[in-house]
């Protein structure tokens, strides 16, 4: 009987791996959403996946097994193009002095980290920690793959083996984002009190209509309906990632084909060959982004508790100084600019969690500081474009190009 049982459970472990993993981003969301947002569904399945992995709870290939890595290592590029769809070049121009401190302060905390960390740490460590403190998953996914490549040659990464330089900017990730949202959440009140006084004394005022998306998703595109269905919306995103591909073949891989496959988003989007937000129409964006994310986790089943110790000075390094580096520079980039210090400081901030965070703590805010409902929609209306724009400057765009151009310099 034993023998038949196992002959019967073999064949599930596929879907047992899957369901599994979908269990912990249930339980990742749950405590998302009853934090609102203040612990971050991927610092839980960090958590839990860690643990798991650590104490032999759950079994060391069950990423593997689930499916989601060879999905998620397939489209990830695609994400990329998909991105950069849901950036308008005229939303840029509109939004030209958000977009300016927020791809300023990235550049220069980056570069500021690199170089200091560089003298405390090595090399490589300071690139992966530079750029998980200004990127998103999407930058750790682009540190690890370098790190792994190098490691398979069998090159020399420095004073981190590649599994825990792999790990180190996923936690950076995990960390920056809680920081992130205790930190912005108290400056946005600031801001929202600043444009309650402004509207209470007359020199602001408040419009209809919230602001809304600058072009029409339902008569964008310019191509033929059937190049419009979710298959060929899929395709089209496809022969983008792969075009990115060539083209950063044709530099020897100096340019990322991530830094390509978002600039060639941004440009599917202006020339009106895709919708804006181009996955959305597909109903497949949810699990393509959970394949992306679980990429990341990968690394947590070769490590054990012991092993982060080594890894607590650099990761307070990199948080202490990243936040304290974002707000001084975005505080000095704002002011030529014009834009009020609160609010300069919290579109630099947007580097640590970015979309949809930015929506959520600048709803919050408002809802905090405005007194009727009028003055909470005048808050919104003045922050909350400015807020998106940043997330969108900061994660989306300007931390994906420097995070390609900074793992080219990894070395083994």
């Amino acid at each position: 009987m034993e023998l038949g049982y196992l002959e019967q459970v073999e064949p599930m472990l596929p879907i047992l791996a899957f369901t599994l993993v979908m269990f912990v981003w249930t339980i990742g969301e749950f405590v998302s959403s009853k934090t609102k947002a203040l612990v971050s569904m991927m610092l839980v399945a960090s958590i839990i996946f860690l643990i798991g992995f650590s104490a032999d709870l759950i079994p060391h290939d069950m990423i593997q097994q689930s499916g989601l890595l060879g999905l998620g290592q397939a489209v990830v590029g695609l994400i990329i193009v998909h991105l950069g769809t849901m950036m308008s070049i005229a939303d840029l121009k509109a939004q030209w002095r958000t977009f300016v401190i927020g791809s300023l302060t990235v550049v220069i905390v980056t570069l500021v980290l690199y170089f200091v960390g560089s003298m405390v740490f090595d090399r490589n460590l300071a690139i992966a920690g530079s750029t998980a403190i200004t990127g998103g998953t999407l930058s750790i996914l682009m540190v690890q793959g370098e790190a792994s490549a190098i490691d398979a040659a069998g090159g020399d990464l420095g004073i981190l083996s590649a599994t825990l330089l792999a790990v180190f900017p996923l936690l950076i990730l995990n960390f920056k984002n809680f920081i992130g949202f205790l930190v912005t959440a108290n400056i946005l009140k600031k801001e929202a009190l600043r444009v309650r006084e402004e509207y209470r004394s007359g020199n602001l005022k408040m419009y209809e209509e919230e602001v809304k998306e600058n072009t029409n998703p339902t008569s964008e595109v310019i191509l033929p309906s059937y190049l419009q269905t979710p298959y060929a919306t899929l395709f089209l995103l496809g022969l983008a990632e792969l075009l990115a591909r060539w083209l950063s073949g044709l530099t020897n891989g100096y340019v990322n084909t991530f830094v390509i496959a978002l600039l060639l988003g941004i440009a599917l989007r202006h020339f009106k060959l895709v919708k804006p937000n181009a996955l959305s129409t597909t109903d497949s964006f949810g699990l393509l982004m959970i394949s992306i994310m679980v990429i990341a986790f990968g690394p947590l089943a070769n490590i054990n508790l012991g092993d982060l110790v080594t890894l607590i000075w650099p990761i307070t390094f990199y948080l202490i100084g990243g936040v304290l580096t974002i707000m001084l520079s975005a505080y000095v980039i704002g002011k030529q600019v014009g834009y009020p210090p609160a609010l300069s400081i919290a579109v630099g901030l947007t580097s640590l969690f970015g979309f949809p965070g930015t929506m959520v703590l600048t709803k919050e805010a408002a809802a905090a500081v405005g007194e009727t409902e009028e003055e909470i929609a005048v808050i919104e209306q003045n922050i909350l474009p400015v807020m998106v724009t940043a997330g969108f400057s900061t994660v989306t765009i300007t931390s994906v190009i420097i995070g390609g151009i900074m793992v080219g310099f990894i070395i083994g």
